[in-house]
C-alpha cells in the first residue's frame, strides 16, 4: 500500500493547475523528459558505467526441474541439462528480483514481460542457468485489466488455473524480463490483485 500512496503523491505533485489536471500533468512530464535529454546530451561516453545485464545469486539447491520446464527450455535451444543451476535472486540491469516471495508483505517475485504484443505479469518460481543461457521459471497471472482505460496506471490481475497455465510457456529467457519492480495490493474480493510498476507503462494492442 505504501508504494501506491507514494506514486499517488508523486502524480499529485506534478499537477500545477487543478482546473486542467491532465494538461498540467502532460506538460510536467514533457518538461521532465526535455530536462533529462539535455542532461544526457552533456555527458560523455566515459561518464557511463557498464554493469552486467543479468546477475544471478543465492543458489536454490532444493529446486527440482519439471518435465514441462525441460520441454520449454529445449524449445529455447537447450540441448543438455548437465550443469543446470537454480538461483533465488536475479538482478536485471540492476533491478533486484527474488523468487519465493509471493504472498509476503514485500514481494520481489513479480515480473513484467511482453507476450503476444501485450504486457503480462508473472510470478517467478526460480531462476535457471544452463549452457550459459539464463531463464526464469514462471507462473502466469491473468491478462491485465485496466479499470480506468486508457490510463494504465491501475492494473488488475488474478491467479490463473492450471488449465490456463498450460497455454503459456512456463520458462522464459531472462532477457525478456523488463527491468522494473512491481508493487502488489490485494483486492478486497480476495481474488484479484492490483499491480503498480515503479517505471514504464504497460503496452497493449487490444481494445479494452
Amino acid at each position: 500500500m505504501f508504494a501506491f500512496e507514494r506514486n499517488n503523491k508523486k502524480v499529485k505533485s506534478m499537477v500545477q493547475h487543478t482546473a486542467h489536471p491532465l494538461a498540467s500533468l502532460a506538460n510536467h512530464v514533457e518538461s521532465n523528459i526535455r530536462t533529462k535529454v539535455d542532461m544526457l546530451c552533456e555527458k560523455k561516453s566515459g561518464d557511463f558505467e557498464c554493469a552486467p545485464s543479468v546477475n544471478l545469486s543465492v543458489p536454490n539447491q532444493e529446486y527440482d526441474l519439471s518435465k514441462r520446464e525441460e520441454d520449454d527450455m529445449e524449445e529455447l535451444g537447450v540441448t543438455s541439462f548437465l550443469g543446470l543451476r537454480a538461483f533465488k535472486v536475479c538482478k536485471v540491469l540492476g533491478v533486484h528480483f527474488r523468487s519465493g516471495e509471493w504472498g509476503c508483505r514485500r514481494c520481489g517475485s513479480v515480473i513484467t514481460t511482453m507476450y503476444r504484443d501485450i504486457s503480462r505479469y508473472c510470478i517467478v518460481n526460480t531462476f535457471l542457468m544452463v549452457q550459459d543461457k539464463t531463464f526464469a521459471s514462471v507462473t502466469w497471472l491473468s491478462t491485465p485489466v485496466y479499470p480506468y482505460h486508457p490510463f494504465k496506471l491501475v492494473v488488475k490481475v488474478r491467479l490463473t488455473s492450471r488449465a490456463e497455465q498450460v497455454l503459456h510457456p512456463c520458462v522464459i529467457p531472462i532477457n525478456r524480463i523488463e527491468p522494473c519492480t512491481v508493487s502488489i495490493l490485494p483486492d478486497s474480493d480476495g481474488i484479484h490483485f492490483y499491480m503498480l510498476r515503479d517505471k514504464g507503462i504497460d503496452r497493449t494492442t487490444v481494445s479494452l
